[in-house]
């Protein structure tokens, strides 16, 4: 992550550096610092979580909106380390990823492996009701549903095709809490981020599924 887009990202909160260096768990001389530094430079990556934490904390504060294209950006770009919990939960076998596997590889996979429970699938498809109730989290919540909703309906695209959206689905209406009580982070954000992979999938996979002022679209389908 660079300085100015840490420094993007903060600016909407509207707080001084003081409340922001406490958010992000740092001294307040540290962030002053940073503000320094050169925009495109890195941050350090030992500072990764404690931004993470920082941006997730601002979220559940309001303090920060879904809704806002640098926190989707941020949220996509940053999928939680602890999303790997979920390999473990869906056993996921251990040499489904070679070397040259991509983060995105290994989220897709994972997402597809969770799709192929056919007794999941079930769960999703009997769980519509509750899935558009997070429709009222924001305009970004919605489209990313609604789009995800649009592919496991589809009658254009075969189930293999639609085995990712169902994992990013169920993902969503997990029963359990795949985030440690140690992290101080607001839940929802991981199946924020999720979401936002799942979309942006099939936006570059099945363009022809997606109007041209979607979400997905919007962002390049990156």
């Amino acid at each position: 992550m660079r300085y100015e887009q840490l420094t993007g990202l903060m600016s909407e909160t509207g707080l001084s550096p003081e409340k922001l260096s406490t958010r992000l768990g740092i001294s307040n001389l540290t962030y002053r610092r940073w503000l320094k530094r050169p925009p495109q430079e890195d941050i350090p990556k030992g500072y990764e979580r404690n931004i993470a934490g920082g941006v997730y904390q601002l979220l559940a504060e309001g303090k920060l909106n879904h809704d806002s294209r640098d926190v989707s950006n941020f949220l996509e770009n940053n999928l939680p380390e602890f999303f790997q919990a979920a390999i473990s939960q869906f056993h996921v076998p251990s040499d489904m990823f070679n070397k040259n596997s991509t983060h995105q590889d290994k989220v897709a996979a994972i997402l597809s492996h969770i799709g192929k429970n056919a007794k999941l699938r079930r769960k999703v498809d009997s769980s519509t009701v509750k899935i558009k109730k997070f429709s009222t989290w924001g305009s970004a919540w919605k489209g990313r549903i609604v789009l995800l909703m649009k592919v496991i309906r589809s009658k254009q695209l075969t189930l293999m095709d639609k085995l990712v959206a169902y994992g990013a689905l169920f993902y969503l209406i997990l029963p359990f809490d795949l985030i440690p009580d140690s992290i101080p982070v607001f839940g929802y954000v991981d199946d924020f981020g999720i979401l936002g992979f799942a979309v942006a999938y099939y936006a570059k996979r099945f363009p022809e599924l997606f109007p041209k002022d979607s979400p997905a679209k919007s962002k390049g389908g990156k």
